[in-house]
């Protein structure tokens, strides 16, 4: 888009220079006649190859049907649809924020710390077994402090399957679980 972009300023200012120049000359002019333009010398830009100043000469001294055929040519040839006047600039305004920002990577969590919320007081006693049993170094009297000091961190950086498990286990029995 930015070699279309830059073409189609360069016919921009051709057409409007010979637009201006046969306004001016309308009584010798022919119908659809190419209008000698001003020839644009070599050192009208930095760097401009004498090439692209010779095809930017022979694009301003086109006559308006040759400069719609060229231009429908261009636009086949380039695979570019109908596009605004407009256009460019929005592409050129639309193309600096993919530049500036790229898109975030979303990383999924693998490790969880598995938080006791809450107990259902009626199901304290299944829970407090279902805890000996899911966590094997704990004993009756530790897993019942731990369900007593609820809100409580129950375990630390462990993997999302063991997480889920314990979750599920403990859910069974009456217990609200985060995983964090």
């Amino acid at each position: 888009t930015l070699l279309y972009t830059i073409k189609f300023e360069v016919m921009q200012v051709c057409l409007r220079r010979s637009s201006h120049h046969i306004a001016r000359n309308i009584s010798r002019v022919r119908y659809l006649s190419a209008v000698p333009a001003p020839e644009l010398d070599s050192a009208s830009g930095p760097n401009v190859p004498e090439h692209v100043t010779l095809i930017a000469n022979q694009i301003c001294n086109l006559s308006l049907l040759e400069t719609s055929q060229l231009t429908s040519l261009l636009k086949d040839k380039l695979g570019i649809g109908e596009i605004s006047v407009a256009a460019p600039v929005a592409a050129q305004a639309a193309a600096a924020p993919e530049e500036a920002e790229p898109e975030p990577v979303v990383e999924e969590k693998t490790i969880f710390d598995v938080k006791l919320v809450g107990v259902d007081p009626t199901m304290k006693i299944k829970l407090i077994k279902a805890m000996k049993e899911a966590m094997p170094e704990l004993n009756l009297v530790a897993a019942k402090k731990l369900v007593e000091a609820a809100p409580c961190l129950l375990r630390q950086q462990i993997p999302k399957e063991n997480a889920e498990e314990l979750k599920a286990k403990l859910t069974e029995f009456g217990a609200d679980v985060e995983l964090e």
